[in-house]
């Protein structure tokens, strides 16, 4: 008799003792015949996303068992975003979205906005990332590359950081940036939002001082903006002209056919002086059968001495 998607989830879509978004990380291959299903818990939303087409009689069952286990998550609705064929489209299967959604984490809100297509804007599995900046930002000068709705700034500021430089070409994602810092009090910061292509944008980077902690987290493929194995290298290469002379570096790379020894490598042979210190942990929910789709490594920047005599 074969398994019922119920049977599957059953264990993971309980109450946890300890704090996490992802409650079942099915893209990470540890229960092979559910890859197709990631749920998330940003209370009082319960979210499920669905990256295979099913027929209607398992998507039947998966709206049952999360009504089922909403109450004791503590949500009120159910999400079910379709994401395939090329399409990102959200299900309200119960209940009502609140006015502000948002995903909380460490005591810090992030706006979530389910009318953006596939991403709510912002990503959990970044959390240990957060975490690390957050630790080791105060009274730092901090360069977020590619930052999204900019959560690295706003832990960065909730860490104490002197200011944050916000750079990426989506205005949209700049906004709901702009957004999350008032949403935590940082609507007054020293913070700029560049809405520019960064590979255009050094000069003005450069203007605006050598940064004591640099963040690079990339799209991995976005067709006409950045392809990973093509322009990481060329991120890299440019990094000496920013970097303050002892300065930390959080590279992270998320693709899943890439391994953490490409990432290693490429810092190795585009950026002189970086000095690889830990890979970061793994977020509380992302469990991988493998190695993680997502790689965050730590670097210590010291810059070399013929980089100054140049």
């Amino acid at each position: 008799m074969p398994v019922s998607l119920s049977d599957l989830l059953v264990s993971y879509l309980v109450p946890s003792s300890q704090p996490k978004i992802r409650y079942f990380h099915g893209r990470g291959k540890t229960v092979p015949e559910l890859e197709w299903l990631t749920v998330d818990c940003f209370a009082p939303v319960l979210v499920a996303t669905v990256f295979r087409e099913q027929d209607e009689t398992v998507l039947g069952e998966l709206r049952d068992m999360l009504r089922t286990v909403m109450v004791s998550l503590a949500c009120t609705s159910v999400v079910i975003q379709h994401r395939y064929d090329g399409k990102a489209d959200n299900e309200l299967v119960c209940g009502e979205l609140p006015e502000l959604p948002v995903a909380e984490e460490d005591g810090l809100r992030y706006k979530l906005d389910f009318q953006r297509g596939q991403n709510l804007g912002f990503f959990a599995d970044m959390a240990e990332g957060r975490r690390w900046i957050r630790g080791r930002a105060e009274g730092k000068k901090v360069l977020n590359l590619f930052s999204f709705t900019c959560s690295f700034s706003v832990a960065a500021l909730a860490g104490g950081a002197e200011s944050v430089v916000n750079i990426d070409l989506s205005d949209a994602a700049l906004t709901l940036g702009k957004q999350n810092h008032a949403l935590n009090g940082f609507q007054d910061a020293r913070v700029h939002y560049l809405p520019h292509n960064i590979f255009r944008s050094w000069k003005k980077l450069h203007s605006l001082g050598r940064y004591d902690i640099i963040v690079i987290d990339p799209p991995s493929a976005q067709k006409g903006s950045f392809m990973v194995e093509k322009d990481y290298p060329k991120v890299l290469r440019k990094l000496h002209k920013l970097l303050a002379h002892d300065a930390e570096i959080l590279a992270c790379v998320n693709a899943p056919w890439l391994d953490y020894a490409w990432l290693e490598n490429c810092v190795a042979e585009n950026l002189p002086g970086a000095e690889r210190i830990a890979r970061l942990p793994g977020t509380a929910g992302f469990d991988e059968a493998e190695e993680p789709a997502l790689k965050t490594l730590h670097y210590r920047y010291r810059r070399p001495v013929e980089l100054d005599q140049a």
